[in-house]
């Protein structure tokens, strides 16, 4: 076998988180492009047909793996300033998806609703809430925190689009994000933040 098989050959209990496993891993480092189940099937050293026991198709796969990835949302803990935990929530999530960056991609245009994303939807409106928001502008600063953090990992486009804007050498874009983020809830809050 290979060095890139994992072990977990049909004879030996092919399961359905093995193939996930995988999946993650050909995702994470390759791209979606190559996520095929054929390349599925041949890391894991069985037939293609031996995944359908588990799985329907590539788009259940991708739900599972929306589901797997959902799972692994880093949740801060309170901190003694409500808007730097709330930024920082959404910062971790950033470099999160930027580590797995098959994610947003997935999110963004798949339609998976996942039960594995409550916990961090119920995490991050409680800290909103304890930003001072009441419960409706608490879900709607939420719905618009989301399509900000997709837009800054979906946007192919070079951020500062030439202006040398500053960046972070490990995570390009995260300045703009932080700052982007920081506005937004200072706006929803009612404050003025420099």
């Amino acid at each position: 076998m290979s060095e890139r098989r994992t072990g977990h050959s049909s004879r030996r209990g092919l399961s359905r988180d093995a193939i996930v496993a995988v999946a993650r891993r050909i995702a994470d480092a390759d791209g979606l492009a190559e996520l095929t189940l054929r390349r599925v099937a041949g890391e894991l050293d069985t037939g293609q047909a031996s995944l359908y026991r588990h799985i329907r198709d590539r788009a259940e796969l991708l739900a599972l793996l929306a589901d797997d990835l959902a799972g692994g949302y880093p949740l801060l803990p309170p901190g003694e300033d409500p808007l730097h935990t709330v930024t920082d929530q959404w910062l971790a999530m950033h470099r999160y998806l930027t580590e797995h960056p098959w994610g947003a991609p997935v999110i963004s245009g798949g339609g998976y609703r996942s039960d594995a994303a409550l916990p961090i939807t119920r995490h991050c409106l409680d800290q909103l809430r304890a930003l001072g928001l009441d419960d409706p502008d608490a879900r709607r600063t939420y719905r618009a925190l989301w399509p900000l953090l997709m837009g800054h990992l979906l946007n192919k486009h070079p951020f500062g689009h030439g202006t040398g804007a500053a960046e972070t050498a490990e995570n390009p874009g995260e300045d703009d994000f932080r700052w982007a983020v920081r506005r937004l809830l200072a706006g929803a809050a009612g404050w003025r933040h420099d």
